[in-house]
């Protein structure tokens, strides 16, 4: 009987032991890029975000800008924004293929890297047509409207007491 508790105790334990750990599964993955990858964009975002599965710690983390034939554009130090890694968009970004390199480490330590591209057409903007501005009639619509509802009340008024007379 002796013999089946201690048994029983080391099955318990070495059950409880290979019971992976949460933390052991959870790892930082790409969900979502801003620009979107292979997308063709015309408006400069005030930032590129890529948002993970969960937040990445900053430490060792990046995001690093490329265009013509790998020349690095910029590799400015990235923010936290919930679980998205954020750098302002970079000035020197100029129309054509855009390449983003980035470097997430999660707070187990595992290191995932990646890369996106997308194509940044700069749109030449177009003379927006002469509009005339419209007057601000106010003043005369609300004058028309009490006049409307004095006329109404001034009808009811009458239509009341002709009635009366007969």
């Amino acid at each position: 009987m002796r013999t089946l508790k201690y048994l029983a105790k080391i099955a318990l334990v070495g059950a409880i032991i290979s019971i992976p750990s949460p933390s052991a599964f959870a790892h930082t993955e790409l969900v979502a890029t801003s620009p979107v990858a292979a997308s063709g964009i015309t408006v400069q975002p005030a930032t590129i975000k890529l948002t993970f599965s969960e937040a990445p710690i900053l430490a060792g983390s990046y995001i690093q800008v490329e265009q013509t034939q790998s020349s690095l554009i910029s590799k400015p130090k990235a923010a936290l924004e919930g679980t998205s890694l954020v750098i302002p968009w970079p000035a020197e970004i100029a129309p054509g293929q855009v390449k983003v390199n980035w470097r997430a480490v999660a707070d187990d330590g595992h290191v995932e890297n990646g890369s996106f591209a997308f194509t940044y057409k700069q749109v030449v903007p177009s003379e927006s047509p002469k509009t005339k501005p419209i007057a601000d009639n106010s003043a005369r619509n609300i004058a028309g409207l009490t006049a409307g509802i004095a006329l109404i009340v001034l009808l009811i008024g009458i239509g009341a007491t002709t009635r009366r007379k007969k």
